[in-house]
């Protein structure tokens, strides 16, 4: 699914606006969306699964307007969505719970319900409890549930909201591997805090600031952001004014500090920037 956003704008009473013209194209894939809190990406999600209208500009779906019913009504159809704090009920198995989705999302056929709702769980590894009570599953397998019920209907366009946030490194490394292979006809837009989950799934990246686009484009075009601009400084007592400070590691002599900069600290040397250092450096101007 191709997703275009045309001048699109979103406005909130007494709170900053939450989107402001927004003009971007969404391709096929794995596409991260990042930015910090406040940035606009929870509105932007919420437009994308009609769940609220923007203020001004318009959205395209395969070059329909999702300001139309139908469209929007065809959409929802085609679209799965994991939000981030996903409680499926406890008394219910991941086989109930995936049937009864896929009633929600219009799947008349029983049977055509219960084969994809067992394909899925075995996807997510999860075949062998699927007539357990959800109730006592841990917080990684009740995620890998709510991406199990995403998937229900074959959706065109996966949105997926902090998905790998309090999963253990196991969990999170699972996690990853299973969105990485959701990608190719759908569109996937992958909604993180977690920058190194954007690299390690993610070919695209968008990121808002203040609801305006910084960034769109190949992933490991961010890094460039920040070349030129990273720097490790000497052993310090305290980090460097007008500088973000990216990382820090103690030492005897005093804390070294990875910063951001457009002119280096004292002393400071140059350091090949990272995926998080380019982040730092546009989220920071």
């Amino acid at each position: 699914m191709f997703i275009s956003l045309d001048h699109l704008g979103k406005d909130f009473r007494k709170k900053p606006r939450a989107l402001d013209d927004l003009t971007l194209d969404l391709p096929s894939g794995m596409i991260g969306l990042v930015g910090p809190n406040g940035a606009g990406k929870t509105t932007l999600m919420r437009i994308l699964c009609g769940i609220v209208a923007p203020t001004r500009g318009r959205v395209l779906a395969d070059g329909r307007d999702l300001s139309d019913a139908r469209t929007r009504r065809a959409l929802k159809q085609t679209l799965g969505y994991l939000p981030q704090d996903i409680e499926p009920y406890p008394n219910l198995t991941p086989l109930e719970f995936l049937d009864y989705m896929g009633v929600l999302k219009g799947m008349g056929d029983a049977r055509e319900r219960r084969r994809q709702a067992g394909g899925l769980l075995e996807r997510v590894g999860l075949a062998d409890v699927a007539r357990r009570r959800i109730g006592g599953f841990s917080g990684g397998m009740r995620r890998r549930v709510g991406i199990a019920q995403a998937l229900m209907g074959s959706p065109r366009l996966l949105v997926v909201d902090e998905p790998t946030a309090g999963l253990d490194p196991e969990e999170r490394m699972r996690f990853r591997a299973l969105l990485a292979s959701l990608g190719g006809e759908r569109t996937v837009i992958l909604s993180t805090h977690i920058l190194d989950d954007v690299a390690q799934t993610c070919p695209y990246v968008c990121v808002l600031r203040g609801g305006r686009l910084r960034y769109d484009g190949a992933t490991s075009g961010l890094v460039d952001a920040a070349r030129g601009r990273t720097w490790i400084t000497p052993p310090l007592p305290a980090p460097p004014t007008g500088a973000v400070v990216a990382n820090a590691a103690a030492t005897p002599e005093g804390t070294r500090y990875r910063v951001v900069a457009d002119i280096p600290p004292a002393g400071a040397q140059p350091a090949e920037p990272t995926l998080e250092d380019g982040y730092l450096a546009l989220v920071a101007r």
